[in-house]
């Protein structure tokens, strides 16, 4: 074999396996970084999602939504947990009620001294005046009992996580050959609440209901002994263990436990969620001659999907005759070994429910807490 033969054959073979290789490597790179991007159920669970959002309005989270949940329930509550975040966990799994303090004379005696307005008439038709209702008595007159329960807004809003990413490599010095890519994924959570209502006693009253109760004849549990052992009904022998801590050395108790009376309850009749995941991958390679010089890929190649499969390169070889031009890459020949080729892959989902109920549950609340070894 000849030496422009033997260095033909060398060519042809390093151009195959730059084209390999850089097919392999914008898989691996792809899968990897899709992988990284890709919206994946989060490992939070219904429960955790659901506490966030609603903690996002600025109030305590209840799940499930329920409707006996009252103004005037005594519950013992986690409050910490050295080795979790319990503030995200479900109600029902971080506390306890045991008792309900009756407060229907001060909730009644609270909302007589409230003013309550007209009702707001239905929109006029387009182009007339819009009259607003009138009270059939005086306005500020406190001391009329109320029939329904005072409207609470709650905007919607949006819980929204996104990742991308996006890059591009070379290794024409070695092989010819190059590849790019992006990603990108995105995961959004719509929470409505329509219909919401309220009702709940000043804190300040509320502070002294629970100052009486912890100094009557319950009191002992007002202690931190008995709120463990209430607790021990929910978690089990794990509210008893302790945790030292790295810093100091010191042993204290793993959890942290407060005693709270509800002041103020958030109620709904109805709710709306949409979940939503999106993920999207895409990328191309170009693999040819090793000394590629790189330039711009002919406009006659057509890419995957419709675009374009990415920068291309050309260049002169020096040692063939007559300075004839290779073969760009992505323009593959049977004379001009190669590979390209482009990659488009994504999913996505969406989830919407809407929950409309016979009466209104409670979603949230508002509480006074009494801290142990503390008056208040």
């Amino acid at each position: 074999m000849s030496d422009e033969n033997e260095s033909n054959l060398i060519q042809h073979n390093r151009r195959i396996i730059a084209g390999t290789c850089a097919a392999v490597a914008l898989l691996v790179a792809g899968a990897v970084a899709f992988t990284w991007v890709s919206p994946v159920v989060p490992e939070k669970s219904v429960a955790q999602q659901w506490n966030e959002a609603i903690s996002r309005l600025g109030i305590e989270p209840v799940y499930p939504p329920q409707e006996d949940i009252a103004v005037g329930d005594v519950f013992v509550i986690l409050t910490k947990d050295e080795l979790n975040e319990v503030e995200k966990e479900p109600l029902a799994g971080r506390s306890m009620r045991i008792w309900h303090v009756d407060m229907t004379s001060k909730i009644e005696n609270a909302y007589a001294e409230i003013y309550r307005f007209p009702e707001t008439p239905d929109a006029p038709a387009q182009g007339r005046a819009w009259k607003l209702g009138a009270a059939n008595g005086p306005v500020f007159r406190p001391g009329v009992p109320r029939t329904d329960l005072p409207l609470v807004l709650f905007p919607g809003f949006t819980i929204t996580s996104t990742r991308q990413a996006n890059g591009a490599a070379s290794a024409a010095s070695l092989l010819g050959a190059a590849f790019h890519g992006d990603v990108a994924s995105e995961f959004s959570m719509d929470v409505q609440i329509a219909a919401a209502e309220t009702y709940g006693v000043p804190a300040i009253m509320a502070e002294a209901v629970l100052d009486s109760f912890c100094n009557g004849p319950l009191q002992r549990y007002c202690t931190e002994t008995e709120a463990r052992r209430q607790m021990s009904h929910v978690v089990g022998s794990k509210i008893y263990d302790k945790v030292t801590d790295p810093a100091s050395g010191e042993t204290k108790p793993r959890f942290s436990l407060e005693l709270g009376l509800i002041t103020r309850v958030y109620l709904a009749r109805s709710f709306h969620n949409v979940i939503r995941r999106a993920g999207s991958a895409g990328g191309a390679v170009n693999g040819g001659d090793g000394g590629a010089t790189p330039s711009k890929a002919p406009s006659d190649v057509p890419a995957a999907g419709g675009a374009q499969a990415g920068a291309a390169t050309a260049a002169a070889s020096p040692g063939e005759a007559g300075g004839r031009q290779t073969d760009p890459a992505g323009a593959i020949g049977p004379n001009s070994p190669g590979l390209s080729g482009a990659l488009q892959f994504g999913n996505s989902s969406l989830v919407s429910t809407v929950q409309t109920l016979q009466r209104p549950v409670a979603f949230g609340f508002r509480s006074v807490r009494w801290q142990f070894g503390e008056s208040k």
